[in-house]
């Protein structure tokens, strides 16, 4: 036992060591890879009219939440000047992550005054050059188109990837919606003015109903402009009078409607409401993610969008690795060639420092979401200078002092002393860089400064509780060549 006196912090480093990484391969953790390095999508969002800082943060904090709740784990959002750069790695579904991250949510409730019926059989086309031109169709309603595009129930063909304007939506007066599904246009409605909007909504959650059937639960506010609002329109719809002669509600997403379903009671509680209909799971928590988190203060339009292959990612994460692999080589034959038995202690170094940082950063990545990127691979691989320069500090101080006639056992102690001071300088000052360059950048760079940071702390712990007692053992057993 006074044998292992002075090495109990080798002991225990390497068993944390081994530990962590025997449980983060028992677990299944591994990275979670960024952008870069497993594909996504990248999108740029520019507000359609002058906004302020505010707005912009309140956006960002808005479409942050929306792409948690489809479960794509640390999403790059950031500012670029007014616009939003949104970074999604991994996503599967990219035309939804696209749609729900950018869409404004304007909800409202219009009463259905009439439910148009769609047959692309019946549908017709204007032959004026009018663009004022009006034409009737199979289904007997009169019409009014811009050109010559085929329309069935007074709405175009391509209504669901084209859209409407805001004068077709006429949210003041009477329109023609359409309902979409994968795209397609398969129905449309006649609908009343707005009579609510989504700012009468606290939340929102999708479950599966009674009936085993997907719904959407809204929770509306208190007072007058919530619940009570809900229920004036919900009581003439349930009487079916002229505003609301259908006894449907239309609950309408950015001039769509999603759901047209019968009221059924005079009144409702603010929060015992279904909106049920044709709801896949998909559909029913797109909607309720959308209601839950708002509308975007401000409309954007997509700038810029880009879907980065995982080809490509494949090809930078080898690049990356690859890279890494041959600078390890490099320094371990140098560490080698100058320290011999002593360059391979501080190969082994890096390697508990190595299962360290892979048990880490694979635990964040599965509960926490943390991306590592290219940027992040950088900057693990410039903290093995690092690293292997604190074991230099020590192993020239050891050397100097064995030139000064002192024995190898007394130097070792002593050596490390006066090292381990100036390592905790160089460290700290790596640890400041790092924390600034995290706290003024944003994007990759933030990535390559956590990383660094984060390896540079290892290193200190590494060097207090491996290398000096590493070392000591070393000299015990005559094993030290200098």
């Amino acid at each position: 036992m006074r044998r292992l006196r002075g090495y109990g912090s080798l002991v225990i480093i390497v068993l944390v060591a081994a530990s962590a990484l025997l449980y983060t391969l028992v677990a299944g953790n591994k990275p979670l890879l960024g952008l870069d390095l497993q594909g996504g999508v990248s999108v740029v969002l520019k507000p359609v009219q002058q906004v302020d800082n505010d707005t912009i943060d309140q956006a960002i904090t808005i479409i942050r939440q929306r792409i948690d709740a489809i479960g794509v784990a640390e999403p790059e959002i950031t500012r670029q000047g007014s616009n939003i750069l949104i970074q999604i790695p991994g996503v599967k579904d990219k035309e939804r992550a696209l749609q729900l991250v950018g869409q404004t949510a304007e909800l409202q409730f219009r009463p259905v005054l009439a439910n148009v019926p769609i047959d692309p059989q019946s549908a017709t086309t204007t032959t004026s050059g009018d663009p004022a031109a009006t034409t009737t169709t199979a289904a007997g309603a009169t019409t009014t188109t811009i050109d010559s595009t085929k329309t069935v129930g007074g709405l175009s063909l391509d209504v669901c990837t084209a859209g409407l304007t805001a004068e077709e939506i006429n949210a003041t007066g009477q329109a023609v919606l359409p309902q979409c599904k994968d795209g397609l246009l398969v129905g449309s409605y006649a609908v009343g003015p707005v009579s609510l909007t989504g700012s009468a909504l606290e939340t929102a959650r999708a479950n599966l109903g009674n009936t085993g059937q997907w719904v959407v639960a809204p929770t509306f506010k208190s007072g007058s402009d919530g619940i009570g609002g809900f229920n004036a329109v919900a009581g003439q719809c349930f009487s079916k009078g002229s505003t609301c002669p259908t006894g449907q509600l239309a609950i309408v997403l950015d001039g769509r409607v999603l759901s047209a379903p019968s009221i059924n009671s005079q009144s409702f509680k603010a929060d015992q409401i279904e909106i049920s209909g044709s709801f896949t799971e998909r559909t029913a928590k797109d909607l309720a993610t959308a209601l839950k988190y708002g509308a975007l203060p401000v409309e954007f339009e997509q700038q810029q969008a880009q879907v980065v292959s995982a080809t490509l990612g494949r090809d930078a994460l080898h690049a990356g690795l690859v890279a890494g692999l041959v600078g390890l080589i490099a320094v371990a034959i140098y560490m080698m060639a100058f320290y011999r038995v002593l360059g391979l202690f501080a190969i082994l170094k890096l390697g508990i420092e190595a299962a360290l940082l892979w048990s880490i950063i694979s635990w964040l990545g599965a509960n926490n979401g943390l991306a590592l990127t290219l940027a992040g691979i950088t900057g693990i691989i410039v903290s093995i200078g690092v690293s292997l320069d604190s074991n230099v500090v020590y192993y020239e101080h050891l050397k100097e002092d064995i030139n000064h006639s002192r024995s190898i056992r007394s130097s070792t102690d002593k050596s490390f002393v006066s090292a381990f001071s100036t390592i905790v300088k160089a460290d700290v000052a790596s640890l400041i860089g790092a924390a600034l360059l995290w706290w003024l950048t944003v994007g990759p760079v933030r990535g390559f400064a956590f990383y660094l940071g984060l390896s540079t702390a290892l290193d200190l712990l590494t060097s207090w509780a491996y290398m000096r007692p590493a070392v000591k053992l070393a000299t015990r057993a005559k094993a030290l060549l200098c």
